[in-house]
């Protein structure tokens, strides 16, 4: 009876509707008119989301019957057995009388019971105009529950009803409250119709929107029922089951059958098109949205279409369409906004915006200030002198405006050459930091052009995970290393500028060749030359091989030149692109010599300049990050530079150098990070772990991230490489995680009394058997066995096990297994 007499409450919508159908917005003559989409359930199908299922873990649950006495029927729901599963999908699904599904919670064995809800709760995808909720229960209906509304997805959650047998206790309302004329008619009431246990089952109850509302007759005029029926989302929160007073004697089986169960919520009501829209589609993105007519536009027809705005938007009613109608621009603009003064004063509210060819007016109707016809009187002609350059906002015949000193252009709208910021006193010359940028600005704002690495106005500082803002570094900062466990570093101080160096004075200084294939070639040294050299008999090329003082850790090399110099002694010089070759960290790189600006070989000694760097000017292939060529460096293991480029050639190496840092007085490395350390991270680089961390990948190195230390409560460090913990206690293993010998119990309980002493004798250690608990001796002294291995038994056993151990106490024992012949007692 009450969804029939929400139906009633609805029947603004039919009654003045007859002169045409719900589904057209304009009638036979063409003229708009109102229009509704059709009448639905908008909770079918639609998912809905459950604060509490059950079924996870399996679990019973009991049909209440209401007798006492009575063997209760229970069964198991299981959310992973499709049979037995009652999850939300039930909730709006068909609703079939003959094959009933339901969703349902868990019991009140599980705690569920006031204070604790639950919440159901269903988004419908758009604006609805709602007419009524209902809920069929499969089980007894709730003591107390409520349904609540969003009008906006992403407003507050407003109550729509309360439903309790106790409503001043629970929601703090009177029941069977009535509005009057001139009340709020967005209060929630709330009622004790629908509170009783019974039915046990099949309970309905269904809540009218506009029932008891005393507007709901004059709907079209009543913005405040407009609203009060919109809305996004639906919210039912159960607070209190419906009990039978037996649930306080706490026994399982009667906590089983009581629980939430609903077999339908059911929504009715039309998608919100303010009477603008007969029917709702899915857009490109796959949201429900109106198929707007009468000239309106949004998700709800709320708006009216770009340049229909003569008046201002109105939702349609019985009476009228309230079409949104065209702007007059005079064929000037395309473009209006509802203007309400105008349309006070002139009955028409489009104020055109945008107009064309120099017109200005509500309607385009003359020209801008400033501005003059051009001679065919069609449109008009704008002077254009910027406001700030220009003398004045007048321009001569020509649109030549004046220009203040300082300031270019026809227009008077810039600034010259080398200059930025046009001001009322001019413009300023650049000012940017020679170490940061390009030396160059927009000559508008006066913003600098950054190198990669840096940022500001005048491009004075690096970006975050960069530092050492450096004028002889393209990228202008260096990128923080850190071991990749922080971005947050600075210079390092007390480092000075170092060179690693090779200049052949006196012999070839440990340096070696071998060919591509890794077999070893002799190196030529000139005394005279004070030079070495390589000579080929074939086309495969040869390299030179630094030796040991380039290698190792050379992380502080990274940005800096590796430099040499280099001929040959004839021009035929067939280039690779792997003259200069590093390899490292399980990672290779390679240039060819040209590369980064450097010049073929020929007979001459020219010196080649190669930086250490990722920068994709410095075309090291294959092509690896910053953090990568770091790690290259940090375990550099070759150094190998091509010596032969033709047949029966030679190449001639001298001055090979590698700018590097070392701690010390000097000219400071400022390229040397400082490294900022999340926490558990310490060292210069971050490349130790601290007290009370250890790596998680110790065969990563200082590679590996940093852990907190588990020493299950028994140690309050470890190993940082390791990972040991320092055992304490009576406990072992890497994480202290059971008792060292002699010793018995949990030791991951984290207590000083998790190990106690074995009870028995020295040397003997013990186990706890899992059924009985009882304490057993293991690894008995010679002549002992038992349970505190101190008690002479048998002559004979016929099995050995912890829980049977009556093997030959105190003798001497000839074994065969499983009988053992005892000799002769043990003295």
């Amino acid at each position: 009876m009450r969804v029939i007499r929400a139906l009633v409450a609805w029947s603004w919508v039919t009654a003045l509707c007859v002169r045409a159908a719900m589904d057209e917005c304009s009638d036979e003559q063409g003229r708009a008119q109102r229009c509704l989409p059709e009448f639905v359930n908008a909770a079918f199908n639609v998912t809905v989301v459950a604060s509490n299922t059950c079924g996870s873990p399996p679990e019973e649950y009991c049909v209440q019957t209401g007798a006492t006495g009575v063997t209760k029927s229970c069964h198991i729901c299981d959310a992973r057995d499709p049979r037995n599963h009652h999850s939300a999908v039930y909730l709006t699904d068909y609703n079939n009388q003959q094959d009933t599904t339901w969703w349902q919670s868990q019991t009140m064995l599980a705690g569920i019971q006031y204070p604790n809800t639950i919440n159901l709760t269903l988004h419908l995808g758009k604006s609805f105009d709602i007419t009524y909720v209902r809920l069929k229960f499969h089980t007894s209906r709730p003591e107390s529950f409520a349904i609540y509304k969003r009008s906006r997805e992403d407003g507050p959650w407003v109550p729509y009803q309360f439903y309790s047998g106790s409503c001043e206790k629970t929601y703090h309302k009177q029941s069977h409250v009535f509005i009057r004329t001139g009340d709020d008619e967005q209060q929630a009431l709330c009622t004790d119709d629908f509170s009783d246990i019974s039915p046990l089952t099949g309970g309905n109850v269904a809540f009218s929107t506009l029932e008891g509302r005393p507007s709901a007759y004059n709907f079209d005029h009543s913005p405040v029922l407009q609203d009060w029926v919109t809305a996004t989302d639906i919210k039912v929160t159960l607070n209190r089951l419906n009990t039978f007073g037996d649930e306080v004697f706490n026994d399982p089986k009667v906590l089983k059958s009581y629980y939430y169960a609903i077999s339908d919520f059911a929504v009715g009501g039309r998608c919100k098109c303010h009477g603008h829209a007969s029917e709702c589609v899915k857009n490109a993105a796959g949201r429900l949205v109106c198929d707007c007519k009468h000239n309106t536009a949004g998700d709800d027809c709320n708006v009216c279409k770009t340049f229909f705005n003569d008046r201002p938007w109105r939702r349609a009613t019985a009476d009228s369409a309230n079409e949104c109608l065209p702007c007059d621009c005079n064929g000037k603009s395309s473009e209006c906004y509802f203007d309400a003064e105008l349309y006070r004063a002139m009955g028409h509210g489009g104020h055109c915006r945008n107009c064309a060819d120099n017109t200005d007016g509500p309607n385009c109707e003359r020209c801008l200030d400033n501005h003059h016809r051009d001679e065919s009187g069609s449109r008009c002609l704008s002077c254009s002198c910027n406001a700030v350059g220009s003398m004045t906002p007048q321009c001569d015949h020509r649109g030549m405006c004046a220009c203040k000193p300082g300031v270019t252009g026809e227009k008077c709208d810039r600034c010259q050459p080398g200059y930025h910021s046009l001001t009322e006193a001019g413009c300023r010359a650049c000012s940017c930091s020679p170490s940061g940028s390009t030396q160059e600005c927009d000559v508008n704002t006066g913003q600098c052009r950054c190198k990669d690495n840096v940022e500001g106005f005048t491009c004075d500082r690096c970006k975050l995970g960069f530092f050492n803002l450096d004028q002889m570094n393209p990228l202008g900062c260096t990128p923080c290393f850190c071991f990749q466990h922080s971005s947050v570093c600075d210079s390092a101080d007390g480092f000075s500028v170092h060179t690693i160096s090779s200049s052949f004075h006196t012999d070839d200084e440990q340096w070696t060749a071998q060919q591509r294939d890794g077999s070893s070639v002799s190196v030529l040294w000139s005394p005279s030359e004070q030079e070495i050299s390589l000579m080929s008999d074939n086309y495969l090329p040869m390299y030179f091989i630094a030796p040991g003082k380039f290698l190792g850790n050379q992380m502080l090399s990274f940005g800096q030149n590796l430099t040499l110099s280099f001929r040959v002694d004839r021009r035929d010089t067939r280039l690779s692109a792997e003259d200069l070759v590093l390899e490292g960290g399980s990672l290779r790189v390679a240039v060819p010599l040209i590369a980064q600006g450097n010049a073929y070989p020929n007979e001459n000694m020219q010196t080649y300049v190669f930086r250490l760097h990722d920068s994709t000017d410095y075309p090291w292939r294959p092509t690896i990050s910053h953090s990568d060529f770091q790690k290259l460096l940090h375990n550099l293991t070759a150094v190998k530079i091509r010596g032969t480029y033709s047949e029966r050639s030679a190449g001639y190496l001298d001055d090979v150098s590698l700018v590097t840092a070392r701690r010390g007085p000097g000219v400071p490395a400022r390229w040397v990070e400082q490294c900022t350390c999340p926490q558990g991270y310490q060292g210069q680089h971050c490349e130790r772990c601290t007290l009370g961390f250890r790596r998680g990948r110790p065969e990563l190195g200082s590679f590996s991230s940093c852990e907190a230390c588990n020493c299950n409560g028994h140690s309050d460090a470890c190993n940082p490489d390791t990972g040991a913990c320092d055992c304490q206690h009576h406990t072992s293993g890497l994480s202290c995680e059971r008792c060292k010998d002699g010793f018995y119990g949990d030791a991951t309980q984290g207590t000083v009394d998790d190990c106690s002493p074995c009870p028995c004798p020295t040397g003997a250690t013990c186990a706890v058997v899992p059924k009985t608990r009882e304490v057993v001796c293991t690894n008995c002294p010679v002549g002992t066995t038992g349970t505190t291995s101190a008690t002479p038994t048998h002559l004979y056993f016929t099995h050995l096990s912890l829980t049977h151990l009556s093997v030959c106490h105190c003798y001497l024992c000839v074994c065969s297994p499983p009988v053992c012949l005892c000799l002769s007692p043990v003295t």
